[in-house]
């Protein structure tokens, strides 16, 4: 996802509504579509659009079991080291926004910031609503062991507990349009920024419609999957690293992973952090194994956080927030 500052302070003024109520909607009414495209007629709700995400979540769970087997004894015990691990479930915020976050005593998604009439720097981008109901969830990474920086500089680590009102894929819907749908997402966006629509016909390079949904749809990985599809991420690039040095290094870093009994070692072998300007042989040697975007409803309350760490020099002047007093339990500087 990118910042979007454009973005003004209510749904009217985007010059839209809501598609649903509800993210993942959107994605379920064109899956259902795809089996029939007479129109069901009967509304979609949350229970319904969840049910569908588990059926879905399992069948592509099955279709990774097939396409990729039979699995070598290695990525086996991959397999069955990720089943007794717990992926950092981690977002993060702008420091600019955290005074409010523990004033409301929630993490929040772009509408429930504004049904509490608050106007935060937020970097849910419209594009990922329309693609799929974005503005009722708020996110997290699921696998790297302090979350996206390009995200904030404040880094919110969650309860494991907090999966089970989740799903996610395995890219931002910014990221899913450009990298698999080879669209300009960044225009697309900069359009709906100035209050215009984007239109449905194929033939437009610039359109959102149904192809667009249906196969993100199929990239949806319920809680129960996440450490599976990881895995079956991971199986992924080690089987297509090639015999290069840097190849060599992402096979090496596969076999200590295998080894290690350190639960955070292993995170961060998996999805190493982000260096810049790395020689390109270095770049692709610390390529991650998987990544997974949780999105959840609606909010975080802070009852479901373990740790709040800010950046270095800022710990006291946060300490000293009156709205930081219930939490200072919680509060630390980055690197603690």
């Amino acid at each position: 996802m990118v910042i979007c500052a454009g973005l003004t302070s209510s749904r009217q003024a985007l010059g839209q509504q809501p598609i649903s109520g509800r993210g993942g909607e959107p994605i379920a009414a064109a899956r259902r579509t795809a089996i029939d495209a007479r129109p069901f007629l009967r509304q979609l709700d949350a229970s319904a659009v969840r049910k569908w995400m588990e059926i879905s979540s399992v069948c592509t769970m099955a279709e990774f079991e097939l396409f990729l087997g039979p699995l070598a004894e290695p990525e086996r015990k991959l397999l069955d080291k990720m089943a007794s691990l717990t992926a950092p479930i981690v977002t993060r915020v702008h420091f600019d926004d955290l005074r409010s976050i523990l004033k409301n005593g929630q993490i929040s998604s772009y509408f429930e910031v504004e049904r509490l009439g608050k106007h935060l720097l937020h970097t849910t981008p419209a594009l990922e609503n329309e693609l799929y109901g974005a503005f009722d969830c708020v996110f997290a990474s699921v696998g790297p062991p302090d979350g996206s920086p390009r995200y904030g500089d404040v880094i919110i680590r969650l309860r494991d507990s907090v999966r089970e009102n989740g799903w996610a894929t395995p890219f931002s819907g910014m990221d899913f349009l450009y990298a698999v749908r080879h669209k300009d997402a960044r225009k697309m966006q900069q359009l709906l920024e100035d209050g215009k629509t984007l239109s449905s016909k194929r033939t437009d390079p610039l359109s959102l419609g149904f192809d667009d949904r249906l196969t993100f749809s199929h990239y949806v990985v319920t809680e129960k999957h996440w450490n599976r599809a990881l895995a079956y991420q991971a199986i992924l690039v080690l089987r297509n690293a090639d015999d290069s040095s840097a190849g060599k290094q992402v096979h090496e870093r596969f076999r200590k992973m295998l080894a290690t009994d350190s639960h955070e070692e292993f995170w961060k072998l998996f999805i190493p952090a982000r260096e810049k300007d790395l020689p390109p042989e270095q770049e692709a040697a610390r390529v991650p194994f998987g990544y997974l975007e949780g999105k959840f409803d609606n909010r975080f309350l802070l009852d479901d956080v373990t740790a709040i760490e800010v950046p270095q020099g800022k710990l006291e002047e946060v300490l000293a927030w009156p709205m930081a007093r219930e939490y200072r339990a919680l509060i630390q500087s980055v690197g603690e």
